[in-house]
């Protein structure tokens, strides 16, 4: 079968360029691996970094974008390719301009959240960061039971989704405004079960992002299908003009008369890959969905295609903690927001700190000390106010988890350092000093509470400092942490048009990429949360632009094929 445009992956960059071209009467496919469209963006934040978005600007914020530039030019540095940051933030608002005008996603200021470097000149601290607008699954009929659940232990308990709107009644509790507004939430979930729906139909986050986006692509008329791994491109006349694709078993040939465009996710549950670009590989623990193997870049790559390399960190990191549950499921925690926490310290097996807990870069602190793996330790009051990985803000699931060997109670510092084998005596110490600088205000080892960003995910009700609290209320806690990725950032040399390159720096005829298949844009150095989705769906955008504004090619030439196998992963 012929189609216009054939895209690999379903995730925010697959199906931004689907919408994008489908809307200029082209023909679209969209083939997905996994048994569930959404891609990683259905399990991640959907948060996205749009410098001058058309929300700040009716907001009244004015930022020069001049003054952008120049801060992303310096946080990356000398490696950086221009002209792909150039694209980026001329096509970002044009992007959200032209979604809000065509489609059903829609995106709200974020607030105040600071830029990654604040000691950068032009870091700014409010307007750059949109969040997805929740949703209602049920506006996607039968195709709601084929969007990606959330991990429940991410932002889902239960199937119960929060928002990141959501977190001040969380910490409001238990106002009467706190009460009224979680309440509502509660009952609408109430009656999503009695109506039979496996989990709550309010959509927030990254599912609510993926859900508007796979409506958008139904309502566009988009082709949808699960379950189909590419393993190969097919070439005609020296372009890329299709996909060989493995359906329940057979071989399936899939033709493209303008295009084929890899967005499949990167290469996080490839082993070999794993182990040539990622530190502590038998150690890392990977968010993303166990269907990221790299199928698009090998396949590319088979067919001629470059690697862009040379980044500054091969994955974007993340601290996570992990639990296998009853029904055999891996449960894995990104640790976002609790380390930042007043009481809340991160120990090597010497009972020693070795950085800043409310860092965004926690994890280069573990790779560059070795400290792999680590412990998280908070008193009782720490854990009981504000909860731990997977525990609850109120501890109501702690005793659950300390059963199911996730969590470790003790009830003295000495016990727990024997239970979770690291040295009884450094963690003492390294107590006794954690709260005198409590007490302080100033952490003279690692500052941790004294940049902006530090203080945003902090308790802006606790003094001197937001994020240093004592740790000195038995019983005492510990969870196990690793290093993770939320994603990879090692992929396809692309040109300023998302034109996949080859090692010439030529591009191959009618192949593109976009999201994790294409190297990072920031060479693996984001300025500020949200530059994972945020440059998925730029470089999706630009994708379908591009084949949308396209000259049609000679469908005579469609005929003489010849495939190429996918390389080894």
């Amino acid at each position: 079968m012929e189609w216009d445009v054939i895209i690999v992956g379903s995730g925010a960059s697959g199906l931004t360029a689907a919408v994008r071209a489908a809307h200029a009467q082209l023909k679209v496919l969209v083939l997905e691996k996994a048994d569930y469209f959404g891609g990683t963006t259905a399990i991640s934040g959907g948060g996205i970094w749009i410098p001058n978005n058309p929300q700040a600007v009716a907001a009244g914020i004015v930022d020069p974008p001049e003054k952008v530039r120049q801060y992303v030019l310096e946080v990356i540095g000398r490696t950086v390719r221009e002209e792909l940051i150039d694209a980026y933030l001329a096509s970002g608002p044009a992007m959200i301009r032209w979604l809000a005008e065509n489609t059903r996603v829609e995106f709200l200021l974020t607030p105040e959240t600071s830029d990654w470097y604040p000691e950068i000149p032009g870091a700014s601290r409010f307007g750059r960061l949109l969040s997805p607008r929740e949703y209602d699954g049920k506006e996607l009929k039968e195709i709601f039971a084929q969007l990606r659940p959330a991990r429940e232990e991410f932002n889902a308990p239960g199937g119960f989704m929060i928002d990141l709107f959501d977190l001040p009644y969380l910490a409001g509790m238990p106002s009467l405004k706190s009460l009224s507004h979680l309440g509502k939430l509660g009952i609408r979930f109430a009656f999503d079960k009695l109506r039979g729906y496996a989990r709550g139909t309010r959509l927030t986050m990254g599912n609510a992002l993926a859900a508007r986006l796979l409506r958008s692509a139904l309502d566009a008329g988009v082709t949808l299908r699960r379950q189909v791994a590419v393993d190969g491109l097919m070439m005609d006349g020296g372009r890329i003009a299709g996909v060989s694709t493995v359906v329940a078993g057979r071989t399936e040939k899939m033709w493209a008369r303008r295009g084929v465009v890899l967005a499949s996710g990167g290469f996080s549950a490839n082993e070999k890959l794993r182990k040539d670009y990622m530190p502590y590989p038998d150690q890392h623990v990977s968010l993303l969905p166990d269907e990221n193997t790299g199928d698009g870049i090998n396949a590319a790559l088979a067919a001629g295609a470059s690697l862009d390399g040379n980044n500054f960190f091969n994955g974007v990191w993340a601290v996570v903690s992990k639990r296998i549950r009853e029904d055999g499921y891996l449960a894995r925690y990104a640790h976002l927001i609790d380390m930042s926490k007043p009481g809340c310290i991160a120990v090597n097996d010497k009972g020693e700190r070795f950085g800043n807990e409310a860092s965004v870069n926690f994890v280069d602190a573990m790779h560059a000390t070795g400290s792999v793996p680590a412990h998280i330790i908070g008193d009782a009051r720490c854990v009981k106010k504000y909860g731990m990985g997977m525990v609850f803000p109120g501890a109501g699931n702690l005793q659950k988890l300390v059963k199911a060997g996730y969590v470790v109670e003790a009830p003295t510092l000495h016990a727990l350092a024997a239970r979770i084998g690291i040295n009884p005596e450094g963690l003492e110490r390294t107590v006794a000093m954690m709260n005198r600088y409590a007490s302080s205000g100033t952490d003279a080892d690692f500052h941790k509470g004294e940049r902006q960003i530090d203080r945003e995910i902090g308790d802006p009700k606790h003094a001197p400092n937001p994020c240093l609290g004592p740790v000195e209320k038995a019983p005492f806690y510990a969870i196990k942490i690793y290093p993770g990725d939320g994603s990879t950032t090692v992929g396809l040399r692309i040109d300023a048009g998302c034109r996949v390159l080859d090692g010439s720096g030529d591009p191959l005829p009618g192949l593109y990429a976009a999201g994790l298949d294409a190297n990072s844009i920031w060479r693996g150095k984001s300025p500020a949360h949200g530059c994972n989705v945020g440059p998925a769906m730029v470089l999706g955008f630009i994708t379908g632009s591009r084949l949308a504004e396209a000259a049609a090619p000679d469908r005579s030439t469609v005929g003489r094929h010849s495939a190429m196998p996918a390389a080894v992963p």
